[in-house]
């Protein structure tokens, strides 16, 4: 009769006469039930005293690569893996963590990237140890080892995004991914942006960095923690340039005293356009008041042609040439121009808002009940005809004027 051997390695052999305490965990390697899947004898004896009697049938990483997927050509593939050191993740026989991970999938991935949760505010994945639900741990078609592309798994958490993508005016930075301005693993900063406040928006918005630090006059919210969000939607907008409601709606909500919806019949150009831009540039200006071009502040000034750029944007600058004219100026006795006469002087030539309000007002072409001279109210006094008017302000006495009719000899 001829005897045949037992095998060197079996469930009973090694487990129970030496290895007791092995594949007693959760979750077992399958090939770990049969010793000798991954291992073969390196003599004629096993196990011998004192001496390591065995072997893998191959290194590792092909015995690994004998039954799972190797690395390949994706355009990203975790370095472990791709270095072929399977078992600096995994226990090859047995663990009580899923994917059999030395420790758990929480503790494993900070082993390597501690930084990724060292931040003042973590991310929901990210403060979970969670790092599998977002990442492949092998490798991935997607940058970053990411399951999926960035658009489609960022949606699949903050699906309140699909709609706002719907929406007419979709910033750039979020077509290009949310990672343009959150790091989806947490940072120091508020919803997890990646940097603060206007820092953020001029990492990709240089001009207007370069404005605002050239700028007389910055206009105020860009200088706190919302900056640019004071105005404008940071994802999409129905409206133009993401405001979240039209421009001058926009304005109007901080600075709710310079029109009276109620009581201003008469608006200026601009404000009835409802474009605030047309004087103002929302961001920084040379000039103050955020003015896109110069206008004097002094009441009294000497004129010249440079004078009052801003206005003659959209008025005619006729107005002010010529010390007679029929058609330059609708304030004029006969012929007389009385712009010219009040303005167009070396010494002590009035501003437009010495008689004008700049935005709205209760009386016709803007003109002002009331103008602020050093501590008094100084009034106009001024009432219209249909070819003239008259005034009575605190400067003069009451005098009339009458473009058919001239008043004044």
């Amino acid at each position: 009769m001829i005897l045949i051997p037992a095998p060197l390695f079996s469930d009973d052999s090694c487990t129970v006469r030496c290895h007791q305490s092995m594949l007693r965990s959760k979750n077992i390697h399958p090939p770990a039930y049969s010793c000798d899947t991954c291992h073969k004898p390196s003599g004629e004896k096993h196990p011998v005293k004192n001496k390591k009697s065995f072997e893998l049938i191959s290194e590792v990483p092909l015995i690994c690569w004998t039954c799972h997927q190797e690395p390949g050509s994706s355009p990203s593939i975790h370095l472990p893996f791709k270095q072929g050191r399977c078992m600096e993740c995994h226990n090859p026989h047995e663990s009580d963590n899923k994917g059999l991970f030395k420790t758990s999938s929480e503790q494993l991935c900070i082993t390597c990237h501690k930084d990724k949760q060292e931040a003042r505010f973590l991310h929901g994945p990210s403060a979970s140890g969670d790092c599998l639900f977002c990442h492949n741990g092998h490798q991935s078609e997607n940058k970053y080892l990411l399951r999926l592309k960035e658009e489609d798994l960022c949606l699949g958490c903050h699906n309140e995004m699909t709609e706002e993508m719907k929406k007419t005016s979709v910033h750039p930075a979020l077509l290009s991914g949310c990672s343009s301005c959150h790091n989806a693993h947490g940072t120091d900063f508020n919803k997890f942006l990646i940097n603060i406040g206007d820092r953020l928006c001029f990492s990709c918005h240089s001009q207007i960095e370069e404005r605002t630090a050239k700028a007389r006059s910055v206009h105020r919210p860009i200088r706190t923690e919302k900056a640019c969000a004071s105005c404008h939607l940071p994802h999409s907008s129905t409206g133009p340039k993401l405001m979240e409601k039209t421009g001058i709606e926009v304005c109007l909500g901080c600075h709710r005293t310079i029109i009276d919806t109620k009581r201003d019949k008469y608006l200026h150009g601009p404000i009835n356009n409802k474009d605030c831009t047309s004087c103002h540039d929302s961001h920084g200006s040379l000039y103050r008041k955020l003015l896109i071009k110069d206008f004097p502040e002094d009441f009294y000034i000497s004129y010249d042609e440079k004078t009052y750029e801003l206005c003659f944007s959209c008025h005619n600058r006729d107005l002010l040439r010529y010390p007679d004219t029929s058609f330059a100026t609708g304030f004029r006795d006969g012929n007389r121009n009385l712009h010219y006469l009040h303005v167009n002087k070396k010494d002590k030539g009035r501003s437009c808002r010495f008689c004008h309000t700049i935005h709205g007002g209760t009386l016709p072409k803007l003109i002002v009940e009331k103008v602020r001279f050093g501590n008094w109210d100084l009034p106009i006094g001024f009432l219209k005809t249909d070819t003239g008017g008259s005034c009575a302000p605190g400067c003069h006495r009451k005098y009339s004027y009458d473009r058919k009719s001239p008043q004044k000899k």
